[in-house]
């Protein structure tokens, strides 16, 4: 339940268009119309999209959008941490709102459904390793696959 607030919040945050747009700038970036079209629809549900859908609905928005155009607004808007790109077990990705604090996903290998959870196991080791390597560790990721109970 936890993980669904934060999503509900991080959304309300990135409706604000002015924070949006400082944040693009902040970073050197264009805020075009065409990621801001993205970021609005993922904005609108808290499921995982894959490209494909992504780009219907942006045609929708703006006719005139190319799979390309998508893919670099989807990649800029990942680099500024406000969508998380999700691996499926096919090769392809899906995208969704990046949660405020740490998330990770599970992954349905039959289905492609993306549950997040919050819990890191990844914290205890990344602290021992940090400590054994010396290395700083600034970032992880964590993805789990498996079977969702309607594909067992």
């Amino acid at each position: 339940m936890e993980s669904r607030r934060n999503t509900v919040e991080r959304r309300a945050f990135w409706h604000n268009q002015k924070a949006v747009k400082t944040l693009f700038h902040k970073r050197g970036l264009k805020c075009t119309p065409q990621r801001l079209a993205v970021l609005g629809i993922l904005q609108e549900s808290p499921r995982h999209f894959s490209i494909a859908e992504i780009h219907k609905k942006v045609k929708r928005v703006l006719p005139g959008t190319g799979l390309a155009t998508v893919y670099r607004a989807l990649e800029a808007l990942v680099d500024l941490g406000l969508i998380v790109r999700v691996h499926l077990e096919d090769g392809c990705h899906s995208y969704t709102v990046a949660p405020i604090g740490h998330q990770h996903s599970i992954v349905c290998v039959g289905c492609n459904r993306v549950m997040d959870f919050a819990e890191c196991p990844i914290e205890d080791i990344s602290k021992k390793l940090s400590t054994e390597t010396g290395f700083t560790i600034q970032n992880h990721f964590l993805q789990l696959y498996g079977k969702c109970r309607t594909c067992q």
